[in-house]
């Protein structure tokens, strides 16, 4: 599955399920959504495979708050979360409008 189809199934998924993705992120990103392991990391084969932490679904609907009751596109949602993932801050034009 791609990140972008991952995001798409964000409201089903498990709240303590990892979003693990091959870098650099883009919506075209493999991507798989994995338990964490005992230490509550990215499972050995998930990392094996040549994938990264992205976010955790309980920390992604939390960044898809900040659009609040502004309709937001799916394209704007990835987006977003492509930027948090990366900068672990909101970027400026998620304020504007």
């Amino acid at each position: 599955m791609t990140l972008d189809e991952a995001v798409r199934q964000l409201d089903t998924l498990d709240e303590n399920a990892i979003l693990c993705a091959r870098p650099p992120w883009t919506p075209l990103s493999e991507c798989v959504i994995a338990l964490p392991d005992e230490d509550l990391g990215v499972p050995r084969h998930v990392k094996d495979a040549g994938l990264a932490y992205f976010l955790e679904v309980h920390v992604a609907h939390e960044v898809l708050r900040v659009f609040g009751d502004k309709p937001a596109t799916h394209e704007e949602r990835v987006r977003l979360l492509i930027y948090y993932a990366e900068n672990d801050a909101y970027p400026g034009w998620v304020y504007q409008g």
